[in-house]
C-alpha cells in the first residue's frame, strides 16, 4: 500500500484540499441545475408516492377517525411496471450467461487460457457479492438515467483467535497431568480479488465538461459516501488512514438528498457521538484525479497518473496515494440510458414516461370522482315544504317527511331529482389508447410483459414471431450498454486480476467447456497473461435459444446425411450446445468418463481388469457345429 502522509498543516494539503473544494462544487453545481427536481420526481414515482392534497388529509382523516369513507386520490405505477419490465429483460440477457463475464483472447490466446480468466471472474463475481450490484446497476439505468458500478481489489484477510492446552515441560520433558492454555491468533487470506459495489447517482461526482458517459476523458471523479466510525479505524490500523484524531462528524457534505421519503443511511445519526467521544457517523469523498506527481511533490513521475485523496468531513486529507492500476482508468463504470453522448445528462425511463403516466392519473381519478359524484342523487328542495334534516341524512332508503304548508299538494313540487350522466365513460377507453402509447415510447410492450394481444390461437411461432419484433428497442438498449459499460469493466477487471493476483488455486471451470472437459482448473498468474475481449451480448432473450435450438437440431439431422461434414465437426459437442441453448445445464453427467492411461495401468498391476487383446484360439467352432465336437476336417 503506497500510502503517502501528508501533514495537515502542510502549504501541500492547504493546496489540494483547495483543488478538491473547487471541483466539487462544479460537479454539485451542475447536479443541482440539471437534475436535482427530476432525481426527487422520479423516485417518487418508482415509490409510486404522489402529494397530498388539503382535502386528501381531510378524508383520510375522516376515514381513520370517524370512519367516513370517501374518495382520496390514487397513482397508477404504469411507468413503474414498465421499467420493472425493462429491468427483467436487462437481466435476463446480461446475467443469465454462463459464465455472465465472457472472454474471448485478441492475439491468438488459447482456450485454456480464456476459460481461467472465466473461471477467475465468475470467481471473484459469485464469491465476491458482486452480483447484487450488477442487478441494481441494470435497475438504475431505466431510473435516473445512468447507473454506476465500482469496484476495487480486495485482499480479505481473515484473523481467529482460539485457546489452545500445551503440555507443562522441564527441560524438553512434559509434566504429566500439567496443561499450559494459551491464545493463538491465526490469519488466513480469504477472498482474493475484485469486488463491485453501487455509487448512488446523486453521490457520483465527475468533470462536467464532459458528458457522463465520457467522465473517463475528464480531469477528476469524487464519491461520496457517509460512513461508520469502525471503517474508518480499520483503515488506520491497516496503514490506510491517518489525521484521523480531531473528526468531527457533522454532516459537512451538502450531498443531494433526492425524495423525502427515502431515508438514506446514517442520516440520522449524524449528531450522534461514541462512549469515547468519536462521531458515530462521518462524511468521506473518495478524490480521484489525473495529476503530475512532480507538480506536487508527491513523486518524481513527469507524467499524468491519477491519484486517490480520502477527505474527511470535507477538511482533512486521511489518504493519499497512486491509484497504481495498470489499466489507468477511473474504478468506475457507467452505463446510460439513451443512445448518444452530447447531453451533460441522459433523460431516464420514468422521467420520459413521467407525463403520460400523469395523463393516465388524470384520466382514472376523474373518472371515479364522476362515478362517486353520481352515486349521491341531487334534487331540488323546496325548504318550505319538506324537513331538510331527513334529507341530510346519510342512512340507505330516503323517508322525507312534509311540512304542514306542503300537506295536500303535489309532492312534486317540493322535491325534483336532477337527472345526472356520466360524462368521463370515455377516460377509460382512452386510458388504454394512453398505455398503448406509453408502450411504444418505452419499448416494453404487452408481448414482452408476457400477455399476448387478442385476436384467437396462436402458433408458437407467430407468439415468437411477435415477441421478438416487440424486443427490438430493448435488444438495441442492451448492444448500447454491453458497448459502453459491460466491455470496460470486463477489461478493468482482467487488467486489474493480471497484475495483483498473486495465488494458485483449483477453480470450478464455467461456460460450454465445462459439459466435456474437466471439472475444475489450476488458475495462477502465469495462465492469466494476454489480452482479451468481453464477448458482447446481442440483446437476445434466452427464450429466443429455443428457436436456435430447433434450427441447430436441423442442422444437426442433415449434417448426419453428408459424412464430408460430420467428419469435419465434433458431433458430441454440438449435442451439447444445443441441450445447453434448450436450458439443460446438466449434460455432462452423462457423458462417458474415459479413464487416463496410468489409472488403467495401474488397475491391470492390481489384477482389477483384463486386457482386451487375447492369445489366438485355434480350436474354435465351425458355423452350425455342436459345440464340443471340435473342426470337422
Amino acid at each position: 500500500m503506497n500510502v503517502v502522509k501528508i501533514s495537515p498543516d502542510s502549504e501541500l494539503h492547504t493546496r489540494i484540499l483547495e483543488i478538491f473544494r473547487t471541483r466539487l462544487d462544479i460537479a454539485r453545481d451542475a447536479q443541482r441545475l440539471s437534475r436535482e427536481e427530476a432525481w426527487k420526481t422520479v423516485e417518487d414515482t418508482y415509490l409510486s408516492y404522489i402529494p397530498e392534497r388539503d382535502v386528501d388529509v381531510l378524508r383520510k382523516s375522516k376515514r381513520s377517525t370517524h370512519g367516513e369513507i370517501d374518495y382520496t386520490t390514487i397513482t397508477v405505477p404504469y411507468s413503474y411496471a414498465m421499467l420493472l419490465t425493462s429491468h427483467t429483460y436487462y437481466t435476463s440477457v446480461f446475467l443469465a450467461r454462463n459464465p455472465i463475464f465472457q472472454v474471448m483472447g485478441r492475439h491468438g490466446e488459447a482456450q485454456m487460457a480464456e476459460s481461467a480468466i472465466e473461471a477467475l471472474l465468475d470467481y471473484q463475481l459469485m464469491s465476491g457479492g458482486g452480483l447484487p450490484a450488477l442487478y441494481i446497476w441494470l435497475l438504475d439505468v431505466g431510473k435516473y438515467g445512468f447507473g454506476v458500478v465500482g469496484h476495487w481489489w480486495d485482499r480479505e484477510s481473515i484473523q481467529t483467535t482460539e485457546y489452545v492446552e500445551d503440555p507443562v515441560t522441564i527441560l524438553g520433558v512434559p509434566i504429566p497431568g500439567k496443561k499450559h492454555r494459551h491464545a493463538v491468533t491465526h490469519e488466513t487470506i480469504g477472498f482474493l480479488g475484485n469486488r463491485l459495489y453501487n455509487v448512488r447517482p446523486q453521490d457520483f461526482y465527475f468533470d462536467p465538461r464532459k458528458p457522463v458517459q465520457l467522465f473517463q476523458e475528464g480531469e477528476f471523479c469524487a464519491v461520496f459516501d457517509r460512513v461508520s466510525w469502525h471503517q474508518i479505524e480499520a483503515g488506520v490500523a491497516e496503514g490506510k488512514y491517518y489525521n484521523v484524531d480531531d473528526a468531527m462528524g457533522f454532516g459537512f457534505a451538502d450531498r443531494l438528498m433526492g425524495s423525502q421519503r427515502i431515508e438514506l443511511p446514517g442520516d440520522n445519526l449524524i449528531p450522534l457521538r461514541l462512549e469515547d467521544g468519536k462521531p458515530a457517523m462521518v462524511d468521506l469523498h473518495e478524490f480521484y484525479m489525473k495529476i503530475v506527481p512532480k507538480d506536487f511533490g508527491l513523486g518524481p513521475g513527469s507524467r499524468q497518473e491519477i491519484w486517490v485523496f480520502s477527505i474527511l468531513d470535507g477538511r482533512r486529507i486521511i489518504s493519499a496515494q497512486p491509484l497504481g492500476l495498470n489499466h489507468g482508468k477511473f474504478p468506475f463504470d457507467v452505463i446510460t440510458h439513451e443512445v448518444g453522448n452530447y447531453g451533460l445528462f441522459p433523460t431516464s425511463m420514468l422521467e420520459t414516461l413521467d407525463p403520460l403516466n400523469k395523463t393516465l392519473e388524470w384520466l382514472l381519478n376523474s373518472h371515479f370522482y364522476n362515478v362517486r359524484a353520481t352515486l349521491n342523487n341531487n334534487y331540488v328542495v323546496d325548504p318550505s315544504m319538506v324537513v331538510m334534516k331527513d334529507l341530510e341524512s346519510p342512512e340507505p332508503g330516503l323517508r322525507l317527511r312534509l311540512k304542514p304548508l306542503a300537506f295536500g299538494q303535489d309532492v312534486r313540487k317540493a322535491i325534483m331529482q336532477i337527472p345526472s350522466q356520466d360524462v368521463t365513460r370515455g377516460h377509460l377507453a382512452d386510458m388504454s389508447l394512453v398505455g398503448e402509447l406509453m408502450q411504444r415510447v418505452g419499448g416494453a410492450t404487452d408481448n414482452v410483459m408476457g400477455m399476448l394481444n387478442p385476436g384467437g390461437r396462436r402458433t408458437a411461432t407467430e407468439v415468437r414471431t411477435t415477441t421478438t419484433f416487440s424486443v427490438n428497442r430493448l435488444k438495441t438498449n442492451c448492444e448500447w450498454f454491453s458497448a459502453v459499460g459491460w466491455s470496460p469493466l470486463v477489461q478493468k477487471l482482467i487488467a486489474s486480476s493480471q497484475q495483483l493476483y498473486d495465488l494458485e488455486r483449483e477453480l470450478r471451470i464455467v461456460g460450454d467447456l465445462a459439459q466435456w472437459g474437466q471439472k475444475y482448473l489450476r488458475v495462477s498468474p502465469e495462465n492469466l497473461q494476454g489480452t482479451y475481449d468481453f464477448v458482447p451480448v446481442d440483446g437476445t432473450l434466452p427464450v429466443d435459444r429455443f428457436a436456435q435450438a430447433n434450427l441447430w437440431n436441423s442442422l444437426l439431422g442433415t449434417m448426419s446425411k453428408v459424412p464430408q461434414v460430420m467428419g469435419s465437426f465434433d458431433i458430441a459437442k454440438i449435442f451439447a450446445f444445443i441441450a445447453q441453448l434448450g436450458g439443460l445445464k446438466n449434460v455432462g453427467q452423462f457423458k462417458i468418463a474415459v479413464a487416463p492411461d496410468a489409472a488403467v495401468q495401474a488397475q491391470a498391476q492390481a489384477g482389477n481388469v483384463v486386457p482386451i487383446s487375447a492369445p489366438a484360439r485355434t480350436n474354435l467352432n465351425e458355423p452350425g457345429q455342436i459345440p464340443g465336437l471340435g473342426p470337422t476336417g
